[in-house]
């Protein structure tokens, strides 16, 4: 490995080192102190005396297995010291060492320090190597007396307890990571493989097949995989929120079947920011017989869920019934907006990972359908949100009733590639674009894609359709949008063109509409 990767990795020890060293002030006093000592000082002065070799070229590069040595070594150090820790640790003390966060950052830490190493098999074993001797820990600490929690309701960590579920979360989490830096390894050497000399000399013969084939279908397979691997978590938030929704909906109606009659009782009230703190003050003015965390739930409820405090107005403190009954159906409203919340957000990212999943193999897609085009544009107008909300303005004029017939993979994947370079062709402070769908005639449809940005200038207007031929900065593009957007068209029969000015580009696509 070259310097500069050594120096990467020795960064990252060098912080390791410093949390082995807030992990000793944390247990001064008690018998993990010279633990937390021995590998925060291990690998700090490790990692600084490196550091002075590879500055001043006191070491040559080192071989793959001599960095495996270390790495492997590092992490039995790691290892050892959690297990020393947890044998060492009192009963009845704070602090202990399988709750205690500095070790589980560690871990974290040296996930990522095994992932600069930029090896695909070693980072996924040192990755389950890590679970494991993090499951090790749990064991290790329940044999030396810890209580074993393995109830539904969660409840708080004392320094003798261990939670299940959050253990479980804690694993879960690290084999996110090891993942995640596997398949990010995997990236990097991808790029760099695809850097080598005879693979651009042969990108360049083989110039017309690539483009319409192995680009696109290695893009569309990424997008495929990422889509997918989003969704399985997708699907089990989606499941758990519904059924946490349904308990607490199943505890409310035992509680009080007539909650629904009670409801239609309760005034609402929409408040403005100002009338917001306003209220409160005078909700915990107007029931300050409550007591206080009962008084400051009301007001918070009443506020954030828009409810009228007169509802509750003929309410007294005796009436530890009624009370009940307010602070159960509060809390379900709670509960309730939550559940609204994040199902809106789920139902938006399906939305993003089905688009991006019909992006995969356009051109190998033959079969057509019928589609409402204007479905399609906003699928990718949703794509670009945030374009939208933070600076630029959208102006749309999209006729929802019209069909075509095509594939619609790959005609998404043209309103990708126009839609994005007219975002980069407009000012983000001042930059407007407008997208227009509307019947040409009874056999066609125009889609026209207008922004305000600066326009093609002519002597270049004849070669925006070429193969990588691009007006753009190094690193923003490679030439190939409008290029696959045209042979795109080609295909379904259709046809694309263009005017522009200064001030005022239009793309404008025709296709046939569908019989």
């Amino acid at each position: 490995m070259k310097s500069k990767g050594l120096l990467i990795l020795v960064s990252i020890r060098m912080v390791i080192g410093w949390i082995g060293l807030v992990a000793s002030f944390l247990n001064l006093g008690k018998p993990p102190f010279w633990v937390a000592c021995f590998v925060g000082l291990y690998f700090l002065s490790s990692s600084l005396l490196a550091k002075y070799k590879i500055k001043n070229k006191l070491v040559s590069d080192l071989g793959n297995s001599s960095i495996i040595g270390f790495l492997v070594l590092d992490f039995c150090i790691i290892l050892s010291g959690f297990y020393l820790t947890i044998l060492n640790h009192p009963t009845g003390l704070v602090a202990t060492p399988i709750q205690n966060a500095i070790f589980f950052s560690i871990f974290f830490l040296y996930q990522l320090y095994i992932g600069f190493f930029l090896h695909r098999k070693f980072s996924a074993i040192m990755g389950m190597f890590v679970i494991v001797g993090y499951i090790g820990g749990i064991i290790l600490a329940t044999l030396n007396g810890a209580e074993f929690f393995t109830g539904y309701r969660l409840v708080p960590q004392t320094p003798n307890r261990i939670v299940l579920p959050l253990e479980i979360l804690k694993v879960i989490l690290l084999l996110g990571i090891t993942i995640c830096i596997v398949r990010l390894v995997s990236f990097l050497l991808d790029i760099l493989e695809n850097n080598n000399k005879s693979l651009v000399e042969e990108l360049n013969k083989r110039e017309t097949l690539l483009l319409k084939n192995d680009r696109l279908v290695t893009l569309g397979t990424l997008a495929s995989n990422v889509a997918h691997e989003i969704n399985n978590p997708l699907a089990g938030i989606k499941s758990m929120n519904e059924f946490l929704y349904e308990e607490e909906l199943s505890f409310l109606t035992r509680k009080e079947p007539v909650w629904r009659e009670k409801e239609k009782q309760l005034l609402w009230k929409h408040r403005t920011r100002k009338e917001k703190r306003e209220d409160y003050d005078l909700i915990l003015n107007f029931f300050s017989f409550l007591p206080k965390g009962d008084l400051h739930f009301l007001a918070d409820r009443c506020i954030d869920i828009g409810v009228d405090h007169r509802s509750f107005e003929g309410l007294v403190k005796e009436d530890t019934k009624d009370w009940d009954f307010v602070y159960l159906w509060l809390k379900f409203k709670t509960m309730e907006k939550a559940n609204l919340l994040v199902s809106n957000a789920i139902s938006r990212t399906e939305k993003v990972i089905s688009t991006f999943r019909q992006f995969s193999l356009p051109f190998f897609e033959q079969d057509k359908t019928r589609v409402f085009i204007g479905e399609g544009i906003r699928d990718i107008l949703f794509l670009y949100n945030q374009y939208w909300e933070i600076s630029r303005r959208l102006v749309t004029e999209i006729d929802d009733r019209i069909e075509v017939l095509v594939c619609e993979p790959a005609i998404k994947l043209v309103w990708s590639h126009l839609l994005f370079n007219a975002i980069q062709a407009t000012s983000p402070n001042s930059g407007e674009i407008k997208v227009t769908v509307r019947l040409k005639n009874e056999k066609e449809v125009e889609v026209l894609i207008a922004d305000n940005g600066l326009g093609i200038s002519i002597p270049l207007q004849n070669q925006i359709f070429q193969p990588f031929f691009t007006t753009k900065e190094k690193g923003e593009g490679i030439g190939l949008g409008l290029y696959i957007s045209k042979e795109i068209i080609k295909n379904q029969n259709g046809k694309i063109d263009f005017e522009s000015q200064p001030g005022k580009t239009t793309f404008s696509v025709i296709l046939p509409v569908a019989e």
